[in-house]
């Protein structure tokens, strides 16, 4: 996919690249498919902070939500880590929420990894 140039694109750090390398996948491979990225992660002044704790943002939410059935399962979930990054307890405990209702929830590293299991999901088998 072709990058508009802006002086913004360069400030984005490894896992935002990443993500916006699974998001352009995703877009290109399954345009019909619907996914979010639930914004939790940014510095905050204390009125948004106070604000997202009245309206119960969740921490440790995975960076991409698919909620979409397929094979059984509820939806799908990507969270997306660069090593040696690992999961925060905070994301240890909603993935383990996620995969009690039935999601399939995948802690990826790098972009082939999100793709195989993205692949895996969303591709028809038969």
């Amino acid at each position: 996919m072709k990058r508009k140039i802006t002086p913004w694109y360069n400030t984005l750090g490894k896992e935002q690249l990443l993500h916006s390398s699974v998001c352009d996948y995703l877009d290109y491979e399954y345009p019909h498919i619907f996914y979010f990225h639930p914004h939790n992660e940014a510095r905050r002044t204390p009125y948004e902070r106070f604000l997202i704790k009245v309206m119960r943002l969740r921490p440790g939410l995975p960076d991409i939500l698919v909620p979409i059935p397929k094979k059984g399962r509820t939806g799908m979930a990507l969270e997306l880590k660069i090593k040696p990054n690992k999961l925060t307890e905070n994301q240890i405990h909603i993935i383990d929420i996620f995969n009690s209702y039935n999601w399939k929830v995948n802690v990826c590293y790098d972009f082939d990894e999100a793709k195989i299991y993205i692949d895996q999901y969303l591709k028809k088998t038969d």
